[in-house]
């Protein structure tokens, strides 16, 4: 599997759309930026995407943009 370092716009658009869990069949964990994970889970981001990292899942690993 490899480890991938995603955006929010992909997140974003899987999460609102059903589609999510199709990251970690493809890519077994994913590595976010703490930016990302901040504009996904604020007040700004869709009620689904908010819902869908509250709390976030085990495949998805937040790290800082200095250590990606």
């Amino acid at each position: 599997m490899s480890v991938v370092v995603a955006d929010t716009s992909p997140l974003n658009y899987l999460a609102q759309c059903g589609a999510i869990e199709v990251l970690p069949q493809l890519y077994g964990s994913v590595v976010i930026p703490r930016a990302v994970f901040d504009e996904l889970s604020g007040t700004g981001a869709p009620e689904a995407v908010r819902g869908w990292l509250d709390p976030p899942p085990v495949w998805i690993s937040i790290r800082s943009a200095s250590a990606i």
